[in-house]
């Protein structure tokens, strides 16, 4: 990409957008960083009803948001459940301890998220490949691949 000058935009379209399955839920990669030198990625999160997300973690690295366009969305920390409606933005900085799941039983969630810097999207795409044809990840499984991206389960301490 040049660095200076004028560089083109670049409309995403929902139905041509890299689509992931990790579990239930369903990830529209939109922007891997490939356009915008890895600084944001932005993907959307189908999350079905009655459906959880991953186990409850924190991100050494990147910042997440949070965009809710349909639905509800719970986010569980330690200091309890928030639940983000469409309209509604989470911001989940670095350290954040956090996971969510859709709350309601009949209507499916849908939320825009993205990742700061953008090299978190990997971390879909090697989830969805783990888990291709119904594979099961063991905790350990999950772990590690979370460990590549920067991403530790809650009991393990934030600073070196």
């Amino acid at each position: 990409m040049p660095h200076r000058g004028p560089v083109p935009v670049k409309l995403f379209k929902k139905e041509t957008a890299e689509t992931l399955k990790v579990g239930p839920i369903t990830i529209r990669v939109y922007e891997d960083g490939s356009l915008t030198e890895n600084r944001v990625g932005g993907v959307l999160l189908e999350v079905p009803a009655g459906k959880s997300g991953p186990p409850m973690h924190w991100h050494r690295f990147h910042d997440e948001l949070f965009l809710v366009t349909k639905g509800t969305l719970r986010f569980v920390t330690p200091e309890g459940e928030i639940d983000a409606k469409a309209g509604d933005l989470m911001t989940v900085p670095p350290r954040a301890i956090h996971t969510f799941k859709n709350p309601s039983e009949t209507e499916d969630c849908e939320c825009y998220m993205t990742a700061t810097p953008a090299q978190y999207v990997d971390y879909f795409r090697m989830l969805a490949k783990a888990t291709e044809g119904g594979k099961q990840l063991t905790p350990n499984d999950t772990q590690h691949l979370m460990a590549l991206f920067g991403t530790f389960p809650p009991e393990v301490e934030s600073e070196p």
